[in-house]
């Protein structure tokens, strides 16, 4: 993999997490301003980020084979 993809790849993953903390923190605001539905998926949708980004954190030294095997156990 080049340096470029390398580094647009981190600034990616940089960049979602912000939009995760971002999310998290609106949901907090929300929440505390009794806008509760709307503050729950704001919330929900932070843990998906945060979720996905440790999924594909903790899966990139494995095979697709690897993950495969995890997953259906």
């Amino acid at each position: 993999m080049s340096d470029d993809a390398t580094t647009l790849r981190e600034q990616l993953r940089t960049a979602r997490l912000r939009l995760a903390d971002c999310a998290a923190e609106l949901g907090v605001l929300l929440r505390v301003s009794g806008e509760y539905a709307e503050a729950e998926r704001m919330l929900r949708q932070a843990v998906e980020i945060y979720e996905a980004d440790r999924r594909t954190r903790t899966g990139a030294g494995r095979t697709a084979a690897d993950r495969g095997t995890e997953e259906s156990a």
